[in-house]
């Protein structure tokens, strides 16, 4: 279940959803981390200017069920977000680990794509972490987000 995380950055800590399994190639995929996911890209596709990576967010479609075979939309952009970001090419957007409590993955390098999703939504939604106040916020995804606020 999507879920708050505090992540330390470089000047501080800093409020980010995250997902409770990991999104994409041979992954759960549980609806309400795949929405997260979605949801982020939609907003991303809206500011993006590299042509292929704006071309693979343009067809992801918000609440779709992720497959987890190479040949879903998501998977799709999520490989041709991997290519734009560097870091793993593994296909999946990772769980962010609460025990490692940074941004970056384990190399040290490459924030989680997770993060630069979670940032396109804080950039998005003013009311940010209430992204389930936006208008395009699916239904699983904002119920989770509204009693994930309640607390």
């Amino acid at each position: 279940m999507v879920s708050p995380i505090l992540i330390k950055k470089p000047v501080g800590m800093r409020f980010y959803w995250n997902i409770d399994a990991n999104v994409g190639l041979n992954s759960p995929n549980k609806p309400d981390d795949v929405q997260l996911v979605q949801f982020g890209y939609a907003l991303m596709a809206k500011t993006e200017t590299d042509p292929a990576f704006k071309a693979a967010l343009a067809a992801v479609k918000i609440g779709t069920p992720c497959t987890g075979r190479e040949d879903d939309p998501l998977v799709r952009a999520i490989r041709a977000h991997e290519v734009v970001h560097g870091g793993a090419k593994d296909g999946r957007v990772s769980v962010i680990p609460s025990s490692a409590g940074v941004y970056t993955d384990a190399g040290g390098k490459h924030s989680f794509l997770l993060v630069s999703i979670v940032n396109n939504m804080f950039d998005a939604q003013p009311d940010f972490p209430r992204i389930d106040k936006h208008p395009s916020c699916p239904a699983t995804l904002r119920g989770v987000v509204a009693e994930k606020c309640k607390l």
